[in-house]
């Protein structure tokens, strides 16, 4: 199996964790991270401090059993492809989420150097509202 493949699991398996010391470990200490706008704190941020607090740490305000559950892992290259999907329910609205994910990283050298988010930021926007 491709190590930058093997790489991406053991990220995955730090979210479901919740280990953050094993999360940083695996990032490039300037990592890109994309998110789609329309994704609550949708935009770019630049290294591990920024992602964990501006990202990660803001999670809990929105959701309830916050989740990025990976179902399948494609590499090519520096490039992985990850399927799955998200799941959670809003604070605000009592909502579940369920919306369908795709997450492109880049490695370098053992690193993931970026990452870019794909999903259904209606499905995303529409679990958040009241009403």
């Amino acid at each position: 199996m491709n190590s930058n493949v093997e790489l991406v699991r053991e990220l995955y398996d730090a979210f479901s964790t919740g280990d953050g010391k094993k999360l940083a470990s695996l990032f490039h200490p300037q990592i890109e991270w994309q998110q789609m706008e329309g994704f609550p704190n949708g935009g770019t941020f630049v290294g591990t401090n920024d992602v964990f607090e501006k990202v990660f740490g803001l999670f809990p305000m929105y959701w309830k059993g916050w989740g990025a559950v990976a179902q399948e892992f494609y590499g090519a290259d520096d490039k992985v492809f990850v399927i799955g999907y998200y799941k959670g329910v809003s604070i605000e609205s009592g909502k579940e989420l369920k919306s369908p994910l795709i997450h492109l990283y880049t490695l370098k050298d053992g690193l993931i150097t970026h990452f870019r988010q794909f999903t259904d930021t209606h499905l995303v926007q529409n679990a958040l509202r009241n009403g």
